[in-house]
């Protein structure tokens, strides 16, 4: 990656969203060196096992996860010696990822402008939960409260649903990368560094995209409806096969329900109905009972040649062993060695550059 690959990065975050960043540019070819609280026993997802791990490894498959490919470095920023070891890191690196809450990085004198004024070429990359200012912590969890996520998850308003991976902390740290990417092009072109700050709570809200604008342009909420789509159907919608396989339709056009009227042998001419989208999301019920109907009558074999054969969008619901024994599952795991112990993640570089 040439540039990219040259740079230093020194990751002081933890939990995910900094620690992901990292393991992006680690990804990328670059020297990480990630520091952790040795007073702890490092960063708190060690910690963070299944019961099904080993409770004596010094990780878990959760810290594996975001952590790939960096030097690990034990500190006690209460010890002068390693305090001063940790300036002599910042100094010999071009990006410092961190997540300390204002009145920590103070405290040690590590906040972003302290840093800046030291080393001003430096690309300081500050994760906070809300604003630098705000003393609130923040999980992910919180923020998908907060920000609507919850409240629009799941099967009902009685049975509402957070998001099975920390998506607002992943959102987070791609907002991260992408700062970073455009410090270091502006680095490039002045060679003056940059200060960023990235909020989990503002990367949750950017992130609500079609939902926000549905509200501020409609002053539409969004309630939970499973899998479904509030703009689009048959878009989310999910049926059973004869050999009780459960598959999802996700028809984006008129032109494609158009086709998959008669990929599924529905008759020549499209109930009147359902020719336009906004026509299918009023009469959702009645379409979903025809096409309910109908795909019960065939096996997944017979369903996938179906709309394969005119290159509709569907997919059989996967779990995650189906995932990974995919070939496609395959190409983008990464085995690497943590701790002498072979840790597996999935990459973050879903990219190629020719």
């Amino acid at each position: 990656m040439g540039v990219i690959s040259a740079l230093k990065v020194l990751d002081m975050s933890s939990v995910l969203a900094g620690p992901l960043t990292g393991s992006f540019f680690a990804e990328l070819g670059c020297k990480v060196t990630k520091i952790e609280n040795k007073t702890i026993g490092g960063d708190p997802t060690r910690q963070w096992k299944l019961t099904t791990e080993d409770s004596n490894s010094d990780f878990s498959a959760y810290y594996a996860s975001a952590n790939y490919g960096k030097e690990i470095i034990m500190l006690d920023f209460k010890n002068e010696d390693d305090l001063e070891k940790l300036w002599t890191l910042i100094q010999a690196h071009d990006i410092i990822i961190s997540n300390f809450q204002r009145k920590v990085s103070e405290k040690f004198g590590l906040s972003p402008k302290a840093i800046q004024n030291k080393f001003p070429d430096k690309i300081i990359a500050q994760l906070s939960a809300y604003d630098y200012d705000d003393p609130r912590p923040g999980y992910d969890l919180v923020m998908q409260g907060e920000t609507g996520w919850i409240s629009m998850n799941g099967i009902d308003q009685n049975h509402m649903a957070k998001l099975p991976v920390a998506l607002i902390d992943i959102i987070a740290a791609h907002q991260m990368k992408e700062a970073i990417l455009m410090a270091v092009l502006k680095k490039y072109q002045s060679g003056e560094g940059s200060i960023i700050h990235v909020s989990l709570y503002k990367s949750a809200l950017s992130a609500l995209a079609n939902q926000a604008s549905n509200y501020l342009m409609a002053q539409h909420i969004p309630k939970p409806m499973s899998t479904l789509h509030p703009n689009i159907a048959p878009y989310g919608d999910t049926f059973t096969t004869s050999d009780g396989e459960l598959v999802l339709l996700a028809i984006g056009s008129d032109a494609q329900f158009a086709k998959l009227w008669v990929s599924l042998n529905l008759g020549e001419i499209i109930d009147s109905r359902f020719i336009l989208n906004s026509d299918r999301v009023r009469y959702r019920n009645e379409m979903v009972t025809i096409l309910t109907e109908r795909i019960k009558s065939v096996s997944l074999a017979e369903f996938t040649g179906l709309m394969n054969k005119n290159n509709l969008p569907w997919s059989k619901i996967h779990n995650l062993k189906d995932v990974f024994e995919s070939e496609q599952g395959k190409k983008i795991v990464l085995e690497y060695n943590l701790n002498e112990i072979v840790a597996k993640a999935v990459s973050q570089v879903a990219f190629s550059i020719e």
